[in-house]
């Protein structure tokens, strides 16, 4: 069955947690961590662990389910562990996900060793979801970079939408679904379409990129979010055209939020686009493993 935790397991459950990871002294480190815990009955309430009738847990995941009314229908889950066979884990999220309803799943792997994602993605790859290195990063608005040649960017409107994901598709290199597509509008929050552009050399020469963003506040110190970003195969032969769509973007969004941050989480298959917002300024964490089971 499957259950959430009282107040009292919660360190507990992270000692397991931490056992899970290979570290030497994993009770010492929870105790030493939850009288950190702000809000240990929040917490206990978003840790669930699988375990039959009679016997202890043997599987355990933190999981925020999105609310009812939440733009972002993505579930995400944290700090997996299992003791003994990973199918209890499997158990777990696969119970979690029934129970939550959501669009997309996410499993962040932050600090989990090799072995472990490897036995992790192993199971859970059977469940739909895919095994990736993701990279998140960040760039304040008030440091924008000379911004060189620019492009024209066009704002969403209902007249491009079919245009603009046929661009996407055609870049991304595989076919948009209803769900996908509809998943993307709102990955960052409420959909908003003066954050959605489309790119050109000028206003009537053709699209040749695209630069997909959210919010989920407005004013001047916004954080933005960007979804997804990239130009048209014949324009990747270098990356002076991807270099350009992204200072250009950074223009115009510091135009309306000067005091604001652009943030994106990179898939690691895309080591260009990440280098690319390394050189502009952009500031990168470390690489993480990430598990995900997006709308197909």
């Amino acid at each position: 069955m499957v259950r959430s935790l009282q107040p009292a397991e919660l360190t507990w459950f992270m000692a397991r947690s931490i056992a899970f990871i290979g570290h030497v002294d994993p009770h010492g480190v929870a105790q030493r961590v939850a009288p950190l815990v702000r809000d240990t009955r929040r917490d206990a309430a978003n840790s669930y662990i699988w375990q039959t009738d009679e016997g202890a847990p043997r599987a355990g995941v933190v999981a925020l389910a999105p609310d009812p009314d939440d733009d972002d229908r993505t579930l995400r889950m944290a700090q997996p562990w299992f003791d003994g066979h990973p199918d209890d884990l499997v158990r777990l999220v696969t119970a979690l996900c029934e129970r939550f309803g959501h669009e997309a799943v996410v499993v962040d792997l932050v600090g989990v060793p090799t072995h472990r994602v490897e036995q992790v993605s192993a199971v859970l790859s059977g469940e739909g979801f895919d095994l990736d290195v993701v990279t998140t990063l960040r760039f304040e608005l008030a440091d924008v970079p000379p911004l060189g040649r620019p492009l024209t960017l066009e704002a969403w409107r209902p007249g491009i939408d079919a245009a603009a994901r046929e661009l996407v598709s055609r870049s991304e290199g595989w076919s948009l679904s209803d769900a996908r597509w509809a998943w993307c509008k709102r990955a960052y929050g409420p959909f908003r379409p003066d954050l959605w552009f489309v790119a050109s050399e000028a206003p009537d020469r053709p699209a040749l990129g695209y630069a997909l963003c959210g919010a989920r506040a407005v004013g001047v110190e916004a954080t933005i979010g960007l979804i997804a970003a990239g130009v048209a195969p014949e324009h990747r032969t270098s990356t002076e055209m991807l270099k350009r769509l992204v200072l250009t973007l950074l223009h115009e969004l510091a135009g309306a939020h000067p005091l604001g941050r652009l943030e994106t989480t990179l898939s690691g298959r895309d080591p260009k686009l990440i280098e690319i917002m390394r050189s502009l300024g952009f500031e990168a964490e470390s690489p993480r493993a990430q598990l995900r089971r997006l709308p197909s």
